[in-house]
């Protein structure tokens, strides 16, 4: 790691840093936190009068909400997991892609208030495919919902492969 050229480090954090300046993000009042490698959180801060009407009320979440805020959450964790692979050295990380396969949610509870949390975390993560679960709260820390995913990754053509 020693030969690797600095800049490199400063590409990967301008990646991270345009995470929160996703149209999709910005558009939805959602904001991206990784609070360690391979783990995220999604956070809505406050909740948009267009995205509720969960279960046919105005003042439940929708669930397509909480699908988005996990996509986003457990697909930005695996990004985040990925670059801290020492391949990611070797490649520009604007380049590094990935698409959900599957992804798994269990609605435990109505998703009531106005602030909620999307967790995403890494469970494993090969060469060409990932897996990541995630938990939802409300804003009192009440468990909304869990997810589970698999996700296809896509190395630019120029990366060093990556060891399984």
């Amino acid at each position: 790691m020693s030969n690797t050229d600095p800049s490199q480090f400063q590409r990967i954090a301008d990646y991270k840093r345009s995470w929160s300046n996703n149209p999709f993000l910005n558009a939805q009042g959602l904001e991206v936190e990784e609070i360690g490698t391979g783990e995220v959180v999604v956070r809505l801060p406050q909740v948009l009068p267009s995205q509720r009407g969960g279960g046919g009320t105005d003042h439940v979440l929708n669930g397509g909400v909480v699908s988005y805020m996990f996509d986003g959450a457990l697909g930005w964790a695996i990004i985040s997991s990925l670059l801290a692979m020492p391949e990611a050295l070797e490649i520009d990380p604007f380049e590094l892609r990935q698409f959900t396969i599957n992804l798994d949610i269990t609605y435990l509870e109505a998703s009531i208030g106005d602030r909620f949390e999307a967790h995403g975390k890494v469970v494993r993560v090969s060469r060409s495919t990932a897996f990541a679960e995630g938990r939802f709260f409300d804003a009192n820390g009440k468990l909304c919902a869990t997810a589970k995913g698999i996700w296809r990754v896509f190395w630019p053509r120029n990366a060093t492969p990556v060891q399984s």
